[in-house]
Order: C-alpha cells, then structure tokens, then sequence
C-alpha cells in the first residue's frame, strides 16, 4: 500500500490500523434513472441528455433499472419527469418511499399530477413563449450561481426576437411549504425545492434535452444574448445545479475535473491564420506565447488559388516558412479549411474521395474538399505534420460538418461559439446537428473569445481585456474553460492585439490558470472522458478511490477532486490493474484536487 497523503494520523500507525479493518463503500453516486416515456426514440434521447450532464461536469453514476435500488444513491435524477401513466406502481411507491426516507430527487420537466404531493406543487402551466429563467435564494443548488448572466438564463430569442416559440417551460404553482428557487417571466415557478419526509424533491420546469443537449446540436433558439465575449452558459447553470446538489448530498463527493493539473480554470490559445499578412506575424504571438512558457493552435487557411476576394496566401513566398516555422518551435498546426468562405454554412458534403488535385473549390465548394484537402495540404508541406484539429472560418457550420471530420481523421473541433452551444464544457460532437444522431469520436472545444468584427481594435483594448477577464473569473468560479481566438494580423505596425492577449494571460496566470494550446488540452480532455470512479471504500481513517483505468492509461493531467474531504483523512488511487497511484494534492474553496498522477 502506498500512501501519498497524511493530514493527521502518522503514518506507521495509519498503516497498522488500515490493514485490520475491512473497508466500507462510501455513497459517492448519482443514481440515473431512464425516461418512462413509451416512445423509443424520445426516451432514448432523454436518456442522452441526462448522461450528458453527468460526463460534462465528471460526475460518477449509474442507471438505476431497479426501483427497489434507488436507496443506493444519496442523489437520484430522472431524466424526464414522468406522467402518470408512464409510472408502474413499483416505481411510484418507489419514488415516494426514497424522498420519504431521506433521499433526494431531483426532475426535470413536467410531472404527472400523481407526483404532485412530492414536489409540492399544486399545477403545471406549459408553454413555449417563455425566454427566460431568474433563480434566487439561498439553496445548496444554486451554490455556481452567483453571476448576472447565471442568475437569469437564456431559454431564447437571447440579443432578437426570432422565434415565437422557445424551449418548452413547464411553470408550477407550488405549495406554501414548498421553496420557488427559479422564476420565469410570467412569475410561475421554473425551480423549486420541496421537503417530504426526511429527505428532498427538487423541481426544474425545463427538460435536459431542450436546454443541454439541443443547443449542443445547434438548435437552441438563438437563445444566446452576445455570440462571443460574454458569459452566456445558460446550458452550464443546468448542469451545475445538478452538480451542486450532488456535492452538498453525497456523503463523499468526488468527481473528475475538466481543467488540466488541478488547476481553477484554463484557458486555451489559438489563432485563425486567413489573411495574407497573418502568416508570417503569427511568429509574433508564438514569442509572446513561449515568454509564458506555453504554445497556442494556430489554424491555418491553404488557399491556393485566385479569387475576388484575395491572393493565393497559402503559397505566397514566406508564408508556407513561417508556418514551418511554428512547427519548429513547438507550435500546434490545425485546418483552417481552404477557402475561408462565408458559403461553407451551406456547402454541399461533395465527395470523400477528393483530393487537391480534383478539387474545385471555385466552381463547388464542398465540405469534404474543405476538410479533407487542407489536411492533405498541411500533411504534406509540414515535417511530421498529422492534422487532427479544425476550425472553420468564421465558425460557419453545415451539417455534415463533425461526419466529415470524423471520417477524415480529425479528432477535436473548434467551429463553434461557446455562446451559441450555450456551454463552456467540451463535449463528444454528434456527426449531424440532430438530438438523434450518432455520436461522434471528435470532441467540440467551443471558442469563447474572438477580436474579429469590431470587437478588439486600438483604441477598445482595455475594453476588451475587462470583457475577457470578467468571463475568465465566471468561468474559473465554475471550474470551466476558456478559448481564445486572435487573428495575427493587423499587427505589421500595431501591437495591440497582442498587449490585449499578454494582458489576458497575465491574469489567468494570476488566477493559477493551466493555459496551452487545443490540441493538447483536446488529448487531457478525451483521456480524461473515459475514466471512472469505480468505487470509493474507508476504512478508519483512509479512503481507497479505485478508478477503472490502468496505471498507464491514466492522464498526468488528470484531477479527481473531492468535497469537504475533512482534515484527517488519508487517500489513496488505486488503478483497475491494482497498482496505486502517486498524486499531488491542493486544497481550494473547501474541496481537495488530487492531481499530477503517476
């Protein structure tokens, strides 16, 4: 047994005293249970939401198909609120029996009317013409939600009216024992708690599908208040409320961290190289950036032709150096298609067999001439180049975008706006904008920050940089991500875009940030998707955490990080091949991060 944390005990005596005791299984799960609506389809999408939710912010669970099993879980979320004739007897007796001894319950969406003494609501009001949601109060759930744009969230028509009809709201009239914690405009209640028994029964007017999963298609009612630069994480705060109340209710908490090493937040640097004079003052950036001792994706355009718009800049004499240049230096090289064009929304899927010489992008663009050809370009004019991650230009996105990446070998992405997906969470990308596709092997690592379009000039660079650092504070209180895109150019004579990035930098380093380039963190990030706390055992004062990893599988980067673990207290790793795992560990805002495993 290795030990690799004392807080009290010495550790002769610790040791003595483990080793005579039988460990006991901590509550450390939320329990998932699966849509009861009878159409396959709907409730398999319902399903997908919830687990989503689970995955995103590293949360361990289980689908719970056994109502006589729910008291296994100190947490229980449903994944659609059920109506009453989707309830067999067992599971409504069930669901009572487990909030009445002292469990909680958490459920989304409409319930039928024989679940209403439970959640102490006395009707349900639904619509689609509500935008907005307005929490308040002093609840353990709403512990991430301390931010404006997280106080109120988006359900649509965020910055313009564009659609009569939003998300589905299930407004309540509630009881007079029951807590309203949310609101939406029409003064119903969107969130509430209510106390039954012993234990607690948490209401959320609006299902998962339409507020996570949904805008994660693409399809969230342009319910986003600004594109980019902004807070906007109205998908986040639905699955921080699910987070918080796991936390203040597992008997010990302990989920895997998005944020590299522990640390309270990152942010992630890349650049959008599609003017002929970005190419060679991107090494600009690059210097700046190795100053910090870091590196940033730039993502490259390979246009090779002649057109209206521009020159051929791709292979204009010194670009295609400076880029090669970046590779040498340690930099990371990604698709930044090939004609940057404002069609590529609407871009036919074209053939999987193109090629540059075959392809003809003046005569019909197609998303796979676009996705396959660049790669093929970069693959071939940069030493050891194999190109793996993509962003479109101006964050335009068809439909057969992520198939496309996914079949020509490309892993992570970065096409859309945080803003628009409504999250800062990185998420496995569905290979066409439907809630039913399949899911794809390419991760989305949605942009947060862009200087284009008016945003970052001379004279606005404080400006800016107030914008960039308020987002980075809201993101590290949540323990989230944030991505920042500059374009190198418009700086031949002009150094203010990058005093505004060094200014970002310095304040995310100041924070404690991890900061470092897409690929990188995309390659933390998938690792880290696939690892699971498989149990959690004590036994006197040492607490076991067995991961269902092997040794060598497991990221360095990777954190799992524990709530109010208390002061006297010893952990230790243990890997599904048996081998322990040595870590570091930092205490912050009352949680422990166990990090730098090895």
């Amino acid at each position: 047994m290795k030990l690799t944390r004392t807080f009290a005990l010495a550790l002769a005596l610790l040791v003595a005293s483990v080793l005579s005791l039988e460990a006991e299984e901590i509550e450390h799960r939320l329990g998932l249970v699966r849509s009861f609506v009878p159409d396959v389809a709907m409730s398999f999408v319902q399903d997908r939401a919830l687990e989503r939710i689970a995955t995103g912010v590293g949360l361990p669970y289980t689908f719970v198909d056994d109502p006589a099993a729910l008291d296994g879980f100190p947490v229980v979320v449903l994944a659609a609120g059920p109506g009453n004739s989707d309830l067999t007897p067992a599971w409504r007796e069930a669901l009572y029996a487990y909030v009445e001894n002292g469990g909680v319950l958490v459920s989304p969406a409409i319930v039928g009317s024989d679940l209403y003494p439970l959640f102490g609501i006395n009707s349900v009001s639904s619509r689609r013409d509500r935008t907005r949601l307005t929490f308040s109060g002093d609840d353990p759930a709403l512990a991430y939600i301390d931010h404006p744009r997280e106080q109120t969230i988006s359900l649509g028509n965020g910055e313009f009216v564009v659609y009569d009809e939003v998300a589905w709201s299930h407004g309540a009239d509630i009881d007079p024992f029951a807590t309203p914690l949310g609101r939406f405009p029409d003064d119903t209640v969107g969130f509430s708690v209510n106390y039954y028994g012993s234990g607690i029964a948490y209401y959320l007017g609006l299902s998962f599908v339409e507020t996570v999963l949904l805008p994660q298609a693409g399809g969230d009612y342009e319910a986003q208040r600004e594109f980019v630069n902004a807070v906007e994480p109205s998908a986040d705060v639905i699955m921080l409320l699910v987070k918080a109340i796991y936390e203040e209710h597992a008997e010990l908490p302990v989920y895997i961290g998005i944020v590299p090493q522990g640390r309270p937040t990152a942010l992630i640097l890349s650049h959008d190289v599609d003017a002929q004079d970005s190419f060679v003052d991107s090494l600009k950036f690059a210097r700046l950036e190795q100053e910090f001792g870091t590196t940033s994706t730039f993502f490259e355009t390979t246009k090779y032709f002649i057109d209206n718009a521009d020159i051929a800049y791709y292979s204009a004499p010194g670009n295609l150096e400076a880029i090669r240049e970046l590779v040498r230096m340690g930099f990371d090289i990604g698709s930044h298609t090939v004609t940057h064009s404002y069609e590529f929304d609407d871009a036919v899927p074209g053939s999987p067999d193109v090629t540059f010489e075959t392809y003809r992008p003046l005569e019909t663009l197609t998303v796979n001439g676009e996705v396959r050809v660049s790669k093929q370009l970069l693959d071939r004019d940069l030493p050891g180049q194999d190109t793996i991650t993509f962003r479109s230009g101006y964050l335009a996105f068809p439909t057969e975008l992520i198939g496309v990446l996914e079949d020509a070998g490309y892993r992570y992405d970065s096409s859309f706006s945080a803003n628009d997906v409504l999250t800062t969470f990185p998420y496995f990308a569905l290979r066409e904008r439907r809630v039913d596709a399949e899911v794809s092997s390419v991760v989305e690592i949605p942009v947060t920050f862009d200087d284009a379009l008016g945003f970052l000039s001379p004279d606005r660079v404080d400006e800016a940089v107030a914008v960039w650092t308020d987002v980075i504070r809201a993101h590290a209180n949540n323990e989230t991500i944030s991505v920042l895109l500059i374009h190198p150019s418009d700086t031949g004579e002009r150094d203010y875009k990058l005093r505004a990035q060094r200014a970002a930098m310095e304040y995310a380093r100041d924070l404690g940030a991890w900061i470092g380039n897409l690929t990188e963190y995309g390659e933390f990030w998938r690792s880290r998707s696939r690892l699971r706390i498989a149990r959690v055992e004590r036994a006197a004062e040492v607490v076991r955490l067995h991961i269902d990893a092997g040794s060598g599988e497991v990221h360095p980067w990777t954190t799992i990080v524990i709530g109010d673990p208390g002061t006297s207290v010893t952990f230790e790793l243990v890997a599904a091949d048996g081998a322990d795992l040595e870590f570091s560990t930092q205490k912050r805002d009352g949680k422990l991060f166990l990090s730098d495993l090895r």
